[in-house]
């Protein structure tokens, strides 16, 4: 490992890094890896303690012998310095080299994000289902569960339902997700396909894109555009946010980017975290776009607290038509 400092002819300015165990007796597992800047060095007094002739071991009296040691001076990142030996220059020197140019087999084992537990994140279904939960069928298991949570309530809110009438989509749709589900090409085209029958069932936006395209109005915008675009790729927003929601999408172009993002996408985890915008603002679409109105019982209830049987309910009922 020496080898990789051959061409360095001075350690200041050089970029360390470190593995240092805050407590190595009581958890000498927990390491904390620290990086730095060499500033300088200097010498100082090494005190090294021995034992001299039998005079001194029979009084226990320790000898003192004074030494001089280079010490490099090393300023953190996270504020602060610290004096290295070295020992622990060479070693740090040499991990930061590979740690940074990705030295193949230079794995940090002990590194503290393998032992992080994101309490708000983490993995609340069956502990046998753990290892798999990134896996194309676990997602789409998780794709369906999530269709069935918002397909009723959606359904109550359109006046046309081609998504699970009589075309049998719905059912298509269903069957291809639970017998190709392994495949992550199905799930990217399934959460596609999941999407549009929501915008659908949204009711889309306010004016209709076909009229305009005929009349020579503005047409559906490109999302491959629109990212590589900074201005606009800052300003639109993916999220529905506020409480005057009248579609899924704010706007073409967030619709545009957000399929942009899908059909690009190489990874379950950029499909989860789509699917779960999606999932989002369906959640706020119906929240704002929940009845107000609701209708009164014209029976009333009757007063006191002996409990009624079936028979006397229909005598209550009768005795009121008559009012």
């Amino acid at each position: 490992d020496t080898s990789l400092l051959v061409n360095i002819s001075s350690a200041i300015g050089m970029r360390v890094r470190l593995r240092i165990v805050p407590d190595p007796i009581t958890a000498p597992k927990s390491v904390n890896y620290e990086m730095g800047t060499v500033l300088g060095w200097k010498t100082r007094r090494r005190q090294s303690q021995s034992i001299d002739s039998e005079q001194d071991t029979s009084e226990g009296v320790a000898g003192i012998d004074a030494q001089k040691e280079p010490v490099w001076r090393l300023a953190l990142d996270k504020g602060g310095d610290m004096d290295l030996s070295c020992t622990d220059l060479i070693h740090g020197l040499t991990c930061m080299i590979k740690w940074k140019t990705q030295y193949k087999g230079y794995i940090e084992d002990d590194a503290p994000f393998l032992a992080y537990r994101n309490s708000m994140g983490r993995f609340c279904g069956r502990a046998s289902d753990a290892p798999t939960s990134c896996s194309p069928s676990s997602f789409a298991k998780l794709m369906l569960k999530r269709e069935q949570e918002h397909y009723m309530h959606l359904k109550n809110r359109s006046y046309e339902n081609n998504w699970g009438g009589k075309s049998g989509a719905r059912n298509a749709w269903m069957a291809s997700i639970k017998e190709y589900g392994y495949d992550q090409k199905v799930i990217r085209d399934g959460l596609l396909t999941l999407e549009d029958a929501f915008f659908e069932l949204s009711g889309g936006f306010k004016d209709d894109l076909d009229t305009q395209s005929d009349t020579g109005g503005t047409s559906c915008p490109n999302g491959r555009d629109l990212l590589n675009d900074e201005n606009t790729r800052f300003d639109i927003e993916l999220e529905s946010l506020g409480t005057d929601i009248q579609a899924l999408w704010n706007s073409r172009g967030t619709r545009a980017i957000f399929r942009e993002i899908v059909e690009s996408s190489t990874t379950i985890h950029i499909l989860a975290l789509c699917l779960d915008l999606l999932c989002r603002n369906c959640t706020v679409y119906l929240n704002a776009t929940k009845p107000t109105a609701t209708r009164k019982s014209s029976i009333e209830q009757p007063v006191g607290t002996r409990r009624m049987n079936a028979w006397q309910l229909s005598q209550q009922q009768t005795y009121q038509s008559y009012y």
